[in-house]
């Protein structure tokens, strides 16, 4: 996840939930190369792009940054790159992109979903293996999914970018907002609801749209699907998204814990992708007990990330120069360098 959440709380009023979040909306036409998977008793969408026919899959899984948005629209660069050499599949969570919404959304659940998914072979016809790679909180769900055996058969190893930090000191630092949330959530949701939110989403927006625009290298540029894109940033408009993407966050603690209970298997080859993303919050923080946080847990992180690394089969620990957290529309050649040096390990 993002390291450092700005907050959204302000005074908001006590009142009854209005419950709309599993509200049915007029999303976007599905695009080209999506498609919808019944997993369990709701749909997922599901992009699948390749160049070849066999080889392992890469099964793309994106986390949120600072406003929580944590869809497949991270990824859409990154995928028609990596698709240039292998078979491709982007899946975004429930309530996430074009997958439906549910009741009680969190990496924990995802978790069993990916599971199904890789054991039914839904990804891969070929039945050949698949290499995971995940970006942020993902690794949430990726940690809970590979304690299966049937999931662990299928899956070559796991590439991971800028993941959460499960230790004691950082779990406390990521949930510092989420459990207000948790706690406030009857007025969140009404406040979202009302509206009073959305003159906040429309900048937030326009936002993203213009730090991505900035960072796609001139090289790159041809391979960016702004329709697939801007359909994406539609559905985030929308106050159900909201409210849905705010409601998984109420369970962020305990997705943390589970996660950090179960760890990736040490027989599993590892590549953990580290950037400096932290460096940007740093410079832009004025309270000191918050930057005091932020560079805690910024060092505790690089050092955690090398003893799993150090632990794995395989395990490469990547620290990578540069304060861009969206490395999918930066650098994703440092990814596929990643994804090449996992595919050398034996397993």
């Amino acid at each position: 996840m993002k390291k450092f959440l700005r907050g959204l709380m302000v005074v908001l009023p006590l009142v009854v939930s209005v419950n709309i979040g599993l509200a049915k909306q007029q999303l976007p036409a599905l695009p080209d190369s999506s498609r919808l998977e019944m997993v369990h008793d709701h749909q997922l969408h599901i992009r699948e792009t390749t160049a070849v026919t066999r080889g392992p899959t890469l099964v793309l899984l994106s986390g949120p940054t600072d406003n929580w948005h944590s869809d497949s629209a991270w990824w859409v660069l990154a995928q028609n790159y990596l698709a240039q050499k292998y078979h491709t599949v982007l899946i975004d969570r429930a309530g996430q992109g074009w997958s439906e919404m549910i009741k009680l959304p969190s990496y924990s659940h995802f978790a069993s979903d990916l599971s199904m998914l890789i054991k039914s072979d839904a990804l891969n016809s070929s039945g050949e293996e698949v290499v995971i790679v995940a970006f942020a909180s993902a690794n949430l769900a990726v940690r809970q999914a590979l304690q299966e055996e049937a999931v662990r058969q299928k899956v070559r190893g796991v590439v991971l970018i800028d993941p959460d930090v499960l230790t004691e000191f950082s779990i406390k630092h990521y949930t510092s907002e989420t459990e207000k949330y948790r706690l406030e959530w009857d007025a969140l949701e009404a406040f979202i609801q009302s509206g009073k939110y959305d003159s906040r989403v429309k900048a937030k927006l326009r936002d993203e749209l213009k730090h991505v625009k900035e960072i796609i290298p001139e090289e790159f540029r041809q391979l960016m699907d702004w329709g697939y894109y801007d359909a994406i940033e539609t559905i985030r408009s929308t106050r159900e998204y909201q409210i849905h993407k705010f409601l998984e966050t109420t369970a962020y603690l305990k997705d943390l814990n589970n996660a950090q209970a179960q760890p990736i298997p040490q027989s599993i080859p590892l590549i953990i992708i580290d950037t400096d993303f932290e460096a940007v919050y740093l410079k832009q923080l004025t309270d000191e007990a918050a930057k005091l946080s932020v560079a805690e847990w910024r060092k505790e992180g690089s050092a955690w990330y090398r003893s799993l690394t150090e632990k794995s089969h395989c395990g490469t620990y990547w620290a990578v120069e540069t304060e861009e957290h969206l490395l999918m529309f930066s650098d994703p050649e440092v990814i596929e360098q990643a994804i090449e040096k996992l595919l050398t390990c034996s397993i």
